[in-house]
């Protein structure tokens, strides 16, 4: 028997439904990153005004975090969107006709899909690069905002502001620990600096003490002054020394690495929380597998799109006598339900009792599976 419309893509039924749901994300995304937004004005807004940020400034900080916050807001939108536009369509009868004259659960979602396929392509082309460069970018004028202005709008001397006291950061992949006094973030140099090598057993092999140590973009290279290089044998003990004046050294850990573990986790970008989680060995401390956890959530979370549509559509259409509006309700509870599963996840995982990796792709896969029984319920 062959279906109107099937094989044909896409007609008219499709572009119909693409036009509906389109129009219904456009504004929700819109809403939603409103919401976002006036959350972050009410946290920051009046610290900005306090310290004399001008209107371009501030307008400057929110253009800069806008693309971080499209991972959050798109899957979210995709989801109410569709609870709308669909129950929208449900309540006057648009999508029983549609099914009467054959059209399948596929069949009335299957344009939307292929958007929701190409946002999760996007968002996920975003995490490699832009969401990155958002969170790092909006958080160095944040402090530059904050941290270099004093309550009367007026600017720090540079040698007052942007330090970090006590770092002390440990490399498990090359086997480097890192000691800092003092960090200075305006300059990239830090005061009082000790760096360890250690063997595969964890003995100190060579210790390098400066006075201070100088990060330089340019040539990523650590610049080392008024130090000393102290060698140990195979019984832990001081073999020989070397005095320098100056010494450069590449490979070794930027100081954004280094920093990462003073911010809190949800400051991080995707790129930090990759080169945390691969600094630490798989499953090493509770703090290691926290930035493994987190990394890949945010690596699953673009698939949120496609979960959206899958989990809104069903919930929409389904039932011809309750209120399209005890759908929606369902489906975000649903969705609440997820965002504790993440939790949960991610506990057992800091604890060791679930793989780092599992923590991240168990909860959506759930989630998929949930939707799509839902889904064959449905049709």
């Amino acid at each position: 028997m062959h279906v109107p419309g099937f094989v044909s893509f896409p007609n008219t039924l499709d572009r119909h439904l693409c036009k509906e749901w389109l129009k219904t994300l456009g504004l929700t995304v819109g809403a939603v990153l409103g919401l976002f937004y006036v959350q972050n004005m009410y946290d920051n807004l009046g610290e900005f005004i306090k310290r004399g940020a001008s209107a371009a400034e501030i307008l400057q900080y929110y253009l800069l975090i806008t693309p971080s916050l499209l991972s959050p807001v798109i899957p979210l939108s995709v989801l109410i969107a569709t609870l709308l536009s669909y129950g929208g369509l449900h309540k006057n009868q648009e999508i029983n006709a549609m099914r009467s004259i054959g059209s399948g659960l596929f069949h009335l979602m299957r344009a939307n899909l292929l958007i929701t396929i190409l946002l999760t392509a996007g968002l996920y082309a975003l995490s490699l690069g832009g969401q990155s460069w958002s969170v790092e970018k909006s958080r160095e004028l944040f402090e530059k905002l904050i941290e270099h202005r004093d309550l009367s709008g007026k600017k720090l001397p540079e040698s007052e502001m942007g330090w970090v006291r006590q770092i002390a950061f440990e490399n498990k992949v090359t086997r480097h620990f890192w000691l800092f006094n003092s960090f200075h973030k305006p300059t990239q140099t830090a005061y009082g600096a000790y760096l360890y090598f250690r063997d595969k057993t964890g003995n100190e092999e060579e210790r390098l003490t400066a006075r201070t140590a100088t990060w330089e973009p340019e040539t990523q290279t650590w610049l080392f002054r008024e130090g000393r290089r102290l060698f140990f044998d195979e019984n832990r003990l001081p073999l020989r020394f070397e005095n320098f004046d100056e010494r450069r050294l590449k490979g070794l850990d930027e100081p954004g690495t280094l920093l990462a573990p003073t911010r809190k986790l949800s400051d991080l970008s995707i790129q930090e929380l990759h080169d945390q989680a691969m600094t630490g060995s798989l499953g090493y401390n509770k703090e290691s597998r926290r930035y493994q956890i987190r990394y890949f959530q945010s690596l699953a979370g673009p698939i949120n799109c496609i979960l959206g549509l899958m989990l809104g559509v069903p919930f929409a259409i389904a039932g011809q006598r309750i209120n399209p509006m005890v759908g929606a309700t369902r489906a975000i509870g649903i969705f609440v339900a997820y965002f504790m599963l993440s939790g949960f996840c991610r506990m057992l995982g800091e604890n060791a009792l679930l793989v780092p990796a599992a923590a991240g792709i168990v909860p959506p896969l759930l989630l998929g599976i949930y939707a799509i029984w839902k889904m064959i319920k449905v049709r």
